[in-house]
Parts: structure tokens; C-alpha cells; sequence
């Protein structure tokens, strides 16, 4: 109560002067740097901004979130590179006490100056206003999922993309945690970019074991990728999983025993020897395109 009455008491600039020591004090104490681990994952991306060649290198903590950041222009003057490395070096500082990596895409994004122009090497970015521009686009992509600062989104680089439903990616809450958790313990988050895939065995039963894998854009069923940068789900029939399984050890068998592994196109059998340039079935005989 003495030390309430004695600030009371104290003109308004002295105030504002005890006010501001407090607050400063509360932020040193709360403010700590969150040093990455000695041995971290990450990615690399190597892209060509009008013309000039740019690599980025990321660092991750283990849950995931971006730490740090390289940039490497190796062709330009010793000056400019010296700059872009600091400059990486500032970003790595402030995203380790705990500064968002929202902020840093919105401040740097849409900046222009040279070089600039189009984007060569990355699947996602096509133009960029300046090399900042490129690297906190890739970065917002990656790591924040922002697709609207891409040119291209990312399920439609599949070659059999063919649109998506409303209710496609629906996943429970708690399935899809405990999946980002375990792919970030191993995966650079920024380098899947949250394209995971959950297959459920035995028509996708909740019962069932669940793997996960990351998308290779090559196509196929591997190349699922969620509108929130979730996880979409897709269920395979027990019967269709026996069926391929059978076949698979049908084709390890026939190599063991010196065939090449594939089936006859008329008899279906898994006798298939070399012919010249043509594959010849020792069962029915038939070729698959020389006498």
C-alpha cells in the first residue's frame, strides 16, 4: 500500500518512467533463445531467379518448426553475398527468440528489385518480384502453407489431378495429429510440405493399421495433398491388398527360379524367358512380339 500511495504521488514523466522499466524488465526475463539442436533436419532448394542462382538451406527443431536459414549465391560479388549470408544470419537469430515466420513473409514478400523475373527449379513458384520475394514465398509454402502466394498449386502438379470433392481430406482431429507428429520426428516439415497420405487397410477400418507416406510428385496415390495442408485419407480393400501381396510373391518366385518375373499376356503364368529382344513363355509358348 506505501509503495501504491508513494507512486500515486509521483508526477506523470516519473510514472512513465517506472512503467517502462517494469515492462522492459518482464521482456528480458521472458525472452530466451531456443538454440537448434547440433544434428537438425532440413531441406535444400536450388532455384534460378532471373538468371542467378540461389540455394536455400533450412534448419528445423524436432516438432517441425523452421529455426534457421542459409542463403548461398555463389556467382555474385563478395559484397552481395556477404549481405544475403547476414541477412540469413538476422532471420535465423529472431525466428530462435521466438519471432513468427508469418511476420518475416509478410514484411518481405512482393519486395522488388534485382534480380528478379522468372523462377527455374521450383515446382510451385514460377515468377518473383526479387530474390527476398523468392525466398519467403518458398518459405510461406513450405512451412505456412500459404498456397495463395504460389502460382501453382500443389495438387494440381499430379499428371491425374482431376479436381477435389467437398468432403475429400475429411480425417478425424486426433488421426491426423498423432500422424504430423510422428512424420515430424523424422521428416523436414518443409521439405513434404505437409503432403502426407494415410492408407487404411481393410476398407478403412479405424481398427486397422494406418502408414504414412510423403508425396514424391510422381504421380499416383502417393500424390495426396489436402486443401489445409492436412492429410487425406484413402481406404483399400483387404481383398485387393491379399490379391496384390500374392502376386508380388508370385514375381519374387519366377526371378528365383531364373524367369523375368512377368506374367504371360495368354496364359497368365509367370514363365517368361528371354527371346532376343522378346520375352517367350516355356508354358504355352507364345512370344510378346518376335518368333
Amino acid at each position: 500500500d506505501d509503495e501504491i500511495d508513494t507512486f500515486v504521488e509521483k508526477p506523470k514523466t516519473a510514472q512513465t518512467e517506472i512503467i517502462a522499466e517494469r515492462i522492459v524488465e518482464r521482456v528480458i526475463e521472458r525472452t530466451v533463445r531456443n538454440r537448434l539442436p547440433d544434428r537438425r533436419k532440413g531441406y535444400t532448394q536450388k532455384a534460378v531467379v532471373g538468371g542467378h542462382k540461389v540455394y536455400l538451406r533450412t534448419g528445423e527443431y524436432e516438432n517441425g518448426r523452421m529455426g534457421e536459414m542459409f542463403i548461398d549465391m555463389h556467382k555474385e560479388g563478395a559484397a552481395f553475398r556477404s549481405l544475403m549470408n547476414n541477412f540469413a544470419i538476422a532471420i535465423s537469430i529472431a525466428l530462435q527468440y521466438g519471432v513468427p515466420l508469418e511476420e518475416f513473409v509478410e514484411a518481405f514478400t512482393f519486395t522488388r528489385f534485382e534480380p528478379s523475373g522468372i523462377v527455374e527449379g521450383n515446382e510451385t513458384i514460377k515468377m518473383a518480384t526479387s530474390i527476398l520475394d523468392y525466398l519467403f514465398r518458398e518459405l510461406a509454402v513450405s512451412y505456412l502453407g500459404r498456397n495463395d502466394l504460389a502460382h501453382v498449386e500443389p495438387q494440381d502438379l499430379a499428371p491425374d489431378s482431376v479436381g477435389r470433392g467437398n468432403s475429400e481430406g475429411d480425417l478425424p482431429a486426433a488421426t491426423e495429429a498423432e500422424a504430423l507428429e510422428v512424420v515430424g520426428r523424422f521428416a523436414s516439415q518443409g521439405f513434404v510440405r505437409r503432403n502426407l497420405l494415410v492408407l487404411r487397410g481393410n476398407g478403412g477400418s479405424k481398427s486397422g493399421s494406418s502408414s504414412v507416406s510423403a508425396s514424391s510428385g510422381n504421380g499416383g496415390m502417393s500424390e495426396a495433398v489436402a486443401e489445409s495442408g492436412g492429410l487425406k485419407t484413402v481406404s483399400v480393400d483387404g481383398n485387393v491388398i491379399e490379391a496384390t501381396d500374392s502376386r508380388l510373391v508370385q514375381m519374387r518366385t519366377a526371378k528365383m527360379q531364373g524367369y523375368e518375373g512377368d506374367p504371360c499376356d495368354e496364359c497368365g503364368n509367370f514363365t517368361l524367358v528371354r527371346n532376343g529382344t522378346c520375352m517367350k513363355c516355356m508354358t504355352c509358348g507364345g512370344t510378346s512380339g518376335c518368333s
